[in-house]
Formats: structure tokens, sequence, C-alpha cells
């Protein structure tokens, strides 16, 4: 009858043990899993989720996510309905992003590089404004290249080029955000 307990005992220590190791490897391979989660993966898992996106010191961005590439993401403006391009490496802070994610093989990846979408707002000859780390500028992307865009400012805000446009060139490194004018 003792040893009897003795062995219940027993297995029931060897049944919790192989609990707690069973969840602790779960815990593992979550953490494993979530490190390999990338800002753009937890982009795609937003839906229709309402976001606030931190660029820089000063501009902030609402809306809901479009579309996502490897190297930015589309938001359809909460305020004016537009769609606004962002670099990820723009982004400081993101507001209102929950967890979940969505791997590089889902719905909203867009094949598509940054320069193909400046290219396709180039395209649409649209007016924008270009928030760069130097500071913003208004005009039409007139060229991109490898790594840097050409934009035929408008300073006073008219929707033809005038006199005094000037063609300048701005890197991509320091772009921080594409907006409909």
């Amino acid at each position: 009858m003792r040893f009897e307990r003795i062995f219940e005992d027993l297995e029931g220590r060897l049944e919790h043990h192989e609990q707690e190791e069973l969840r602790a490897v779960s815990e593992d391979l979550a953490r494993a899993e979530r490190a390999q989660l990338t800002l753009a993966d937890r982009l795609r898992g937003a839906g229709e989720r309402e976001l606030t996106v931190h660029i820089g010191a000063d501009l902030r961005l609402s809306g809901v996510v479009q579309e996502v590439g490897a190297e930015w993401v589309a938001l359809r403006e909460t305020r004016s309905a537009q769609r606004a391009v962002v670099p990820l490496a723009a982004i400081g802070i993101v507001e209102g992003l929950s967890s979940r994610a969505r791997p590089a093989e889902a719905t909203l990846r867009s094949p598509l590089g940054l320069g193909s979408v400046l290219r396709e707002i180039a395209r649409d000859r649209s007016v924008v404004r270009l928030e760069t780390s130097a500071g913003a500028v208004l005009g039409r992307i007139a060229a991109v290249g490898a790594d840097t865009l050409d934009v035929l400012s408008l300073p006073t805000g008219e929707s033809a080029s005038v006199p005094g446009s000037t063609r300048l060139t701005v890197t991509t490194d320091s772009l921080l955000a594409v907006l409909p004018r």
C-alpha cells in the first residue's frame, strides 16, 4: 500500500515535469516565431484598424493600411481618404498596431519596391508633398533613380510649372513620406 502511494507520487511528479517542459518549449517557440516578424508583417496584419504613424518629430499620419511592400507602406488617410506612401525606414512609432501579423505571402504584400511606387506616382503627374528629413517639398515627381528622385517644385502651390519652379534632387534615404496635395 505504501509503495503504491510512492509510485503514484512519482508518476504525478513526472507528469507535472513533462507538462512544465512542454509549456516552456511552447513559450520558446512562440518567442522565436515572434522574433522573426518584421514591421511589414505586423502592418499587413492590421486589417481595417486605423493606425497613427509617427514620422520624425513632427509628422503624424492616421489611416488604414492599403498595401505593404518590402520597404514601404501605403495608408489611406483618415481625414482626406487619399493615399500616402511612407518608407518603412522613416517610421519611428506606430500607434494602434495589434500583435497580429501576416507573413509576406499574404494578400496585402506588393511585389513593387519603393522606386516602382514612386515611378507610378510620377507617371500620374500628381502634385505631391514630399516630407524629407531636410523639410517639405511641394511639386511633381519628374524622375526616379536608384537612390534619388527629381522633383519639379511648385513653390507657390500652383498645379502647373511656373517661373521659379526648380528641379530638386531628393535622396530616397531622406524621404519620410509622399503625401497627396
